[in-house]
């Protein structure tokens, strides 16, 4: 989950936004009951729609022989709209949300600079949601991903035009590219590059259920799925994020545990066991938040899983991308 360390430039409070969509529940008879009306009363901002340019980000075709399809993290913390309620989820069309996603999607634009770059604002599910745990996480993300799935259905009909594509997402976002996997039709499925699942989990029964879900053994191989998260230590892995059943190391792209250099001072490697990779030789607390400390530990270096690796993740989309035209053209 990206954001900017100063919590309160992204408390705003906004002049309206455009629907409130409320489910109407009987009487709570107890505890559990009480919690699913709670839940059941959503207040959603208006959807977007995405045959409108506005609701994508930069929308431009540079004319690449490859697409990026990618899926923001989590920018926005909750905010109030104008009645007091307080709300969970992005405003697509407010300019100061906008304004923090915007340095996400330039770091992605230049990590994936050699595609065609499809980014689609959605309602995302804000930062307090994901400290609240995995059943309320669950519960309004499932308002957020048919937002996804709509842009995405979008993308495919009419923005790919038959092109090969990459499938992209960091932490919230990445949570999306493993959920759109799932369902990817067989005709798209043959044009996947590969998908990045940067910041989150793949789980062992996910590939078990899933089974076209592959993971990446190597630097060039295609339709497959890379993921990692990185942590100092074991103790610092998120549960929000774990466990993760694969994990790849995008400095030297092994699945085993032989370390590669990150600079000067620190190596990459995975754990194993844990399915992370263990960063080693940087100073921890340089990457510590105390306000995210729910969520991340000292050692979690999660905010950190582009920029670390930026260089690699930028070289080997387009190495992908050329092994893929390379196994079908003729």
């Amino acid at each position: 989950m990206h954001m900017d360390n100063k919590k309160s430039t992204w408390r705003v409070a906004f002049a309206c936004f455009a629907a409130i969509i409320l489910w109407n529940c009987s009487p709570a008879k107890d505890t559990a009951a009480e919690e699913n009306r709670n839940q059941a009363k959503e207040i959603l901002p208006e959807a977007p729609d995405y045959a409108q340019a506005g609701n994508w980000w930069n929308l431009q075709r540079e004319g690449a022989e490859a697409d990026v399809f990618y899926v923001l993290p989590t920018c926005v913390w909750d905010w109030t709209d104008q009645a007091g309620n307080t709300v969970h989820y992005a405003d697509t069309q407010d300019e100061e949300q906008r304004e923090a996603m915007r340095p996400s999607l330039e770091l992605a634009a230049g990590i994936f600079n050699s595609h065609n770059f499809y980014a689609p604002y959605y309602r995302q599910i804000t930062l307090e949601s994901w400290m609240e745990g995995d059943s309320v996480i669950e519960a309004r993300f499932a308002h957020a991903m048919p937002d996804v799935e709509k842009a995405f259905d979008y993308y495919l009909v009419h923005e790919n035009d038959g092109r090969p594509f990459i499938l992209a997402g960091f932490s919230q976002g990445a949570k999306a590219v493993v959920e759109l996997l799932k369902t990817l039709p067989d005709d798209a499925r043959q044009r996947l590059i590969a998908a990045y699942v940067i910041g989150y989990r793949v789980t062992s029964q996910e590939l078990a259920q899933y089974p076209e879900i592959r993971a990446a053994r190597d630097s060039a191989d295609t339709g497959v799925t890379v993921c990692y998260n990185s942590v100092a230590s074991p103790e610092a892995i998120s549960p929000a994020l774990s466990p993760s059943c694969i994990c790849i190391n995008p400095v030297n792209w092994r699945t085993d545990a032989i370390p590669a250099r990150l600079n000067d001072t620190a190596t990459v490697r995975v754990d194993t066991l844990h399915h992370v990779l263990l960063v080693e030789g940087l100073d921890e607390t340089q990457y510590y938040h105390p306000s995210l400390e729910k969520l991340f530990k000292p050692g979690n270096y999660h905010l950190q899983e582009l920029l670390f690796y930026q260089p690699q993740l930028r070289h080997n989309a387009t190495l992908r991308t050329r092994h893929y035209f390379g196994a079908t053209r003729p």
